[in-house]
C-alpha cells in the first residue's frame, strides 16, 4: 500500500514522529481520566463528551481552512463512519470503563497487547507482513509496558474479571482503528479519516450509552468541562489526526510499536503529577519500551543512495 505523496525516508520519519507524537500526547490520558473521576465526572461521560468536544475542535478547523477536504465517496463514508467509528468508539467505552475498574496501570498493560494484535494482523488483513526484526522489536515494547506497570510504586495492578474485560476490549478496538486507519488514510486522506471516525463514534456512543448500568449525566462545573475540552482537543482532534496521518506513511505495526512511547510520558507525568513512582523494574521497563520504539526509528528505510554516471 503506498502513497503517491510519499517520498520514501522522508515520509516515514514523518509518519514515525507523528506516530510518536500522538504516543505522547495519549500519555496524558490516565492523568485526564482520575481528575475527572475525581471531580464526579463518570465514565460513560468521559467516554461520549472527549470525543465530541474533540470532533468539534475537528469540525471548527473543517470550516475554517479546510471545507473541501471532508468530501469522500459512499463506499469511503461507510468504511470510516461505521467501521472507524465502531473501533473508536468502543475503544472510549473500553478505556474509561477499564480505568474505572482497575485503574490505569492494569489498563495501560492490557491496552498495549494492542500492537501483538496488530503485529499478527497486519499480514493477512494489508499484506503488510513483518520482519523477524520487527516482531522482536514489538515484544519488547509490550515486554517493557508490562514491566513497567508491574513496577509501579502504591498502586496496585488489580486484574479483576470486569477490568479484564474492558481492557482487552479497549486492546482490541486499539489494533482495530490502527488496522482501519492503515487501510482509510492513504486513500481518503487522514483529516476525512479522523472527523467520520469521529463522527460515527460519537453517533454509536450516543445510542449505546444511554443503556449502560450508570447514566451518562453532565458534568457539573465549569472546571470539569474545561478539563474535558482540553482533553478531547489534545487527544482526539490532535493526537487521532497525527496518529491516522502517520499511517499514511508507515506500515501499521510500525505505528503500533512506536505509539507504545505513550507509557513512558504516562509513567512521568503519573510521577510527578501524582506521586506515583517506579521501582528499578519499572524503571527497566520503560527502558525496553524506548528501545524497542527507537529501534523502530533506526529500521525506517535508508534514503536511496543516488547511482553515478559519467558522462560520455
Amino acid at each position: 500500500m503506498s502513497d503517491p505523496h510519499v517520498d520514501g525516508r522522508s515520509g516515514a520519519l514523518r509518519g514515525y514522529a507523528e506516530a510518536v507524537s500522538a504516543a505522547a500526547l495519549w500519555g496524558s490520558s490516565g492523568i485526564f481520566s482520575v481528575y475527572l473521576f475525581r471531580m464526579g465526572v463518570t465514565p460513560q461521560a468521559v467516554a461520549l463528551f472527549r470525543p465530541a468536544l474533540g470532533l468539534l475542535f475537528l469540525l471548527a478547523a473543517a470550516a475554517l481552512t479546510r471545507r473541501a477536504s471532508l468530501r469522500v465517496s459512499g463506499r469511503g463514508l461507510m468504511v470510516l463512519f461505521l467501521g472507524g467509528g465502531a473501533a473508536v468508539g468502543l475503544f472510549q467505552v473500553g478505556y474509561q470503563l477499564s480505568v474505572d475498574a482497575v485503574g490505569v496501570p492494569a489498563t495501560v498493560a492490557l491496552l498495549y497487547l494492542a500492537p501483538a494484535i496488530v503485529v499478527a494482523l497486519s499480514g493477512p488483513l494489508l499484506g503488510e507482513w513483518p520482519t523477524p526484526a520487527r516482531v522482536g522489536l514489538a515484544v519488547l515494547a509490550v515486554l517493557g509496558v508490562w514491566m513497567s506497570v508491574l513496577g509501579a510504586h502504591d498502586v496496585e495492578a488489580a486484574f479483576g474479571t470486569a477490568g479484564i474485560g474492558w481492557g482487552l476490549s479497549a486492546a482490541a478496538s486499539y489494533a482495530g482503528y490502527v488496522l482501519i486507519g492503515r487501510y482509510a488514510a492513504p486513500r481518503w486522506g487522514s483529516f476525512v479519516t479522523v472527523v467520520y471516525s469521529t463522527a460515527g463514534a460519537c453517533l454509536l456512543l450516543a445510542v449505546l450509552l444511554p443503556f449502560t448500568p450508570t447514566p451518562v449525566t453532565l458534568p457539573r462545573s465549569a472546571s470539569a468541562w474545561s478539563v474535558l475540552g482540553l482533553f478531547g482537543l489534545l487527544t482526539v482532534a490532535v493526537a487521532q489526526f497525527l496518529f491516522f496521518d502517520a499511517l499514511r506513511f508507515v506500515e501499521a505495526s510500525r505505528a503500533a510499536v512506536s505509539a507504545t512511547a505513550e507509557p513512558v510520558v504516562a509513567a512521568l507525568l503519573a510521577t510527578i503529577l501524582l506521586g506515583q513512582g517506579l521501582d528499578p523494574l519499572g524503571w527497566m521497563g520503560l527502558a525496553l519500551v524506548v528501545a524497542g520504539v527507537a529501534g523502530m526509528g533506526l529500521s525506517l528505510p535508508r534514503a536511496p543512495v543516488p547511482e553515478s554516471s559519467e558522462s560520455a
